[in-house]
């Protein structure tokens, strides 16, 4: 039956994701068609923007916010602890040359596949960059797929190893490829020392990368990036990143103290950056890559020490502590054994069922049925499970991100005029 997955999904209160004009892939398509560089195999625009804002655009502006998803900024919102994006709100309110839009994220919710989309335009399933833990045949283990290293180590990427170029595992071509063909500047502004990293080798090396040491300074890199643009008609792309907000989240909560503080840091630098311009030809895009789930840190599920579920898999788990990818050639074994050991804990779904019904996107499924296992269980409430040991060692999180509960798909899309 068509749609019989999504409607199991939403019966339960899963928000599952939209690649058709609603989701952070259709962003991405938004800034190709401001551009002028979207192309017929490209998705659609977001949708519901209000035409009038996007008139006479000669800059764009992505602002990624690492885990602010939409409930945690209503949240800070109402504390008063980001009053500069509070006064893009009341704009937007007003119809003040803004607007807020209530989008999803793609599936699984994490930061490897979402930043792949928005430098691809591309949803998960063409990409193959699947969640943050990985089983890649090609290197016969999992990886860490921020890094493109091994997931068990802290430390080390396989292109350490100077033979191997992490261009030569790149699926789909980048946004700031087709920017630049199309006659347009591309830029990426990040930490300092993601420069040589693999995931901007492989999807953001047509960009000139504009590093930041501390992250006060990422506003002073966006504001001088758009100071000093060239006085011509070709479009200015700038993509900006702030990661702190995740941080905080992971370790204390997105309702901790913490997490409160590092918003209003990040409110603070966007205000130095862009406060007290005018509405003019750029279009600003305030959004995330996810949001966050609460967990309670001693509710862990130790999956990864199950040697019963361990015993029927072929690879190592992989996935997300929220959704996790068994690889099994004895599916029906193995749910049997998470529906006995952990009873009503996990949603359990097959692969198939989640290709077929669009989960992971558009195009040919090779890349998720090498990548994601035959079995996904994924979870809902406050609990989160173990997937890898790094360095031997559980890591203890507050929040979690990767499965399909509102709190982790919901982002805000914040547009306005400066």
């Amino acid at each position: 039956m068509p749609d019989a997955l999504r409607e199991r999904l939403r019966a339960h209160g899963f928000q599952p994701p939209d690649y058709e004009g609603g989701g952070l892939v259709n962003i991405a398509s938004t800034v190709l068609e401001l551009c002028g560089a979207r192309g017929p195999a490209d998705p659609p625009p977001l949708r519901g923007i209000d035409p009038a804002l996007l008139e006479g655009v000669r800059n764009v502006v992505v602002v990624l916010c690492d885990g602010l998803g939409s409930d945690q900024l209503q949240r800070l919102v109402r504390a008063g602890d980001v009053p500069f994006i509070a006064s893009v709100l009341d704009r937007a309110r007003r119809k003040d040359a803004a607007q807020l839009i209530d989008a999803l994220t793609i599936f699984p919710s994490t930061t490897a596949a979402a930043i792949t989309t928005l430098n691809t335009a591309r949803t998960p399933q063409e990409h193959g960059n699947l969640a943050y833990f990985v089983w890649l045949e090609e290197f016969g283990v999992v990886a860490q797929m921020l890094r493109w290293g091994p997931a068990a180590q802290r430390r080390g990427s396989f292109f350490d190893d100077r033979t191997k170029d992490p261009r030569a595992f790149v699926k789909v071509p980048s946004v700031h490829r087709a920017i630049r063909k199309a006659g347009g500047r591309s830029y990426v502004i990040e930490p300092e020392i993601f420069r040589n990293e693999a995931m901007t080798r492989m999807h953001a090396q047509e960009a000139s990368y504009v590093g930041y040491l501390l992250p006060s300074t990422m506003g002073v890199r966006l504001r001088e990036t758009l100071a000093n643009r060239p006085e011509d008609d070709s479009p200015l792309y700038v993509y900006a990143y702030w990661s702190g907000v995740d941080t905080a989240a992971h370790w204390f909560g997105p309702r901790g103290a913490e997490h409160a503080a590092e918003a209003a840091l990040f409110d603070r630098d966007l205000e130095r950056a862009l406060a007290g311009r005018p509405p003019g030809d750029t279009l600003i895009i305030l959004t995330a890559d996810h949001g966050h789930a609460s967990v309670e840190p001693t509710r862990l599920i130790d999956l990864e020490a199950d040697t019963e579920l361990r015993a029927l898999l072929r690879n190592p788990i992989a996935g997300e502590p929220r959704v996790v990818f068994l690889h099994t050639d004895r599916a029906a074994e193995v749910k049997a054994h998470l529906e006995h050991v952990y009873p009503g804990t996990f949603f359990l779904f097959d692969r198939e069922e989640a290709i077929a019904e669009g989960l992971f996107g558009r195009g040919d499924p090779a890349l998720v049925r090498a990548r994601v296992g035959e079995v996904l269980a994924m979870l809902s409430d406050d609990r989160a499970s173990t997937v890898v040991r790094v360095d031997g060692q559980v890591v203890l999180h507050r929040g979690a991100h990767g499965g399909m509960t509102p709190d982790e798909m919901r982002i805000p899309v914040l547009l306005w005029r400066a």
